[in-house]
């Protein structure tokens, strides 16, 4: 396991500091004729980058929990301190970890399918763009750099906001947990991201922007533009943040609802700079801020409705996995 630790830290620190700046065009001229802006050249280096993030906060989890071990707790400690959510540690690691080293990739592919010609782009009409999203076909493409690095920033901020689930001594018991949890959470975010922009291709706002010359409108990454990643993974991580944060401290009625208010701020603020830099259209901004909440909502509930149901049923199986030391099925049944 100390080895385990140490290839997460070091493969997830190796680039985990990556940055980039993007240059904002000299001249101050009007709108009249196309102009030439330096967009981001790397497109989903972000999100390969909140992939590296993900993994490290795994790494992480599994780092500073007390408890890091890969097999089950015992029934002793279960009845002590009943977990609020059920986790299937050997498979649900597993599998977050690869479905997350692929989305590595599959951002890559993703570029590349929704790539658009200059014969694309003469197709498009903005007239055909219905009335609620056509106003970001024409938003200015000066400020589109600054936005881009404002919605980048605000997702970092998001990804990494469940570390503050850590001022909980119960939490940080359940790290390695919860790790798991907010690994699979965005898996399942992943899974339906792609499943719907590699059906789906719509070109992005900018692409219909008579502001932009035609070589800033072609290229990869060019109609990908529904549903937002970028507001549905910062929706995924706040919620989730909240989810856990009420579960755990058992937080109800208007409170409840302005931890939940206070979730939703960073991906509104991520949806807003998505939209002035070019990238997505209301709609997009809308589904993407849903489909996140649903999957920091849903995950976690999911786990926490089957840890129940295992404390009320006289019968539980659990996978049981250490390395080096045993792996198999354990079957428990309570007589009441």
């Amino acid at each position: 396991m100390y080895i385990l630790k140490r290839f997460f830290l070091i493969a997830c620190l190796g680039k985990a500091s990556t940055l980039f700046l993007l240059r904002r065009p000299g001249s101050s001229g009007g709108l009249s004729q196309p102009i030439t802006v330096s967009l981001n050249p790397v497109r989903h280096i972000n999100s390969r980058m909140n992939c590296r993030l993900l993994l490290f906060l795994l790494a992480l989890g599994v780092a500073l929990s007390p408890n890091h071990t890969t097999a089950q707790p015992d029934t002793a400690s279960r009845n002590t301190t009943p977990a609020v959510y059920r986790v299937s540690r050997p498979y649900e690691l597993t599998g977050s970890v690869l479905f997350l080293g692929a989305s590595y990739f599959g951002f890559r592919a993703l570029d590349r399918y929704a790539s658009f010609t200059a014969e694309d782009i003469a197709k498009l009409d903005p007239d055909r763009i219905n009335r609620f999203d056509r106003p970001v076909a024409f938003f200015d493409p000066r400020q589109f750099d600054k936005a881009q690095q404002r919605s980048d920033l605000f997702l970092n901020v998001s990804i990494a906001s469940p570390l503050l689930l850590a001022l909980n001594k119960r939490a940080r018991h359940d790290g390695l947990d919860l790790a798991i949890l907010y690994t699979t959470t965005h898996s399942v975010n992943n899974l339906l991201y792609f499943a719907t922009t590699f059906s789906i291709r719509r070109a992005r706002p900018l692409t219909y922007n008579p502001g932009l010359a035609l070589a800033e409108k072609t290229g990869e990454a060019k109609s990908n533009s529904f549903f937002s990643g970028h507001v549905s993974f910062s929706a995924t991580a706040t919620f989730f943040g909240a989810k856990v944060l009420t579960d755990y401290y058992r937080i109800r009625g208007w409170k409840r609802i302005g931890v939940f208010t206070l979730a939703a701020i960073p991906p509104v603020l991520v949806g807003i700079n998505r939209m002035q830099a070019g990238k997505h259209f209301r709609t997009d901004v809308l589904t993407g801020f849903l489909v996140g909440a649903a999957c920091g909502i849903g995950v976690p509930e999911f786990h926490k409705r089957w840890a129940a149901r295992s404390k009320s049923s006289s019968f539980s199986w659990n996978p049981e996995f250490s390395p080096g030391r045993f792996s198999g099925l354990s079957l428990r049944y309570q007589i009441k």
